[in-house]
């Protein structure tokens, strides 16, 4: 399933471990906007970054409907290891711990130097950002739209409704 990423077209092309190790195709997300984040919940702006996203995966994803995904990938590059279980007591905690899930967390990978995944290798040579091909911290955000297509590389301290506005364009 894993494509070249240089000739990749979409984000579809790829696949991505689960924290339990399961192989994800992310053909399963076609048709809807993805927000790709590579996180660490020890880093200080966690709280932040939930609390910017919560509302909107809520708004976007609910019973009536499922317009948006977060694919949340644990990247320990820029600061301390984490075990799959302190991941997800976390994130229950910063979601007020009502049990519904703001995203899917994936496994932990890199997403700078030979060991990066394809799909972030696709990313970064599709958005490059200001560093290049470098992710130089965790809360980078890479917005896709319907088809699966990067559109925007976005960092932690974007204005909440400058990202509502986006997704709305991509959802129309």
């Amino acid at each position: 399933m894993q494509s070249q990423p240089e000739k990749a077209k979409s984000i579809f092309e790829f696949s991505a471990a689960d924290l339990n190790g399961n192989e994800v195709p992310l053909q399963r997300y076609q048709g809807t906007v993805c927000l790709i984040v590579n996180f660490s919940t020890k880093d200080a702006a966690f709280d932040k970054v939930l609390a910017l996203l919560t509302p909107l995966y809520r708004k976007y994803h609910n019973e009536s409907r499922k317009d948006l995904n977060i694919l949340f990938f644990p990247c320990f590059q820029f600061g301390s290891k984490e075990t799959p279980d302190e991941i997800v007591a976390r994130f229950e905690g910063a979601t007020n711990g009502d049990g519904s899930p703001i995203g899917e967390i994936f496994a932990e990978i890199e997403v700078n130097g030979s060991k990066a995944p394809g799909l972030y290798r696709y990313l970064k040579s599709r958005k490059a950002g200001n560093c290049g091909g470098f992710v130089n911290s965790n809360f980078t955000l890479f917005l896709t739209d319907r088809h699966g297509v990067p559109v925007e590389r976005l960092n932690a301290g974007i204005h909440p409704y400058m990202l509502e506005d986006m997704i709305d364009g991509l959802l129309r």
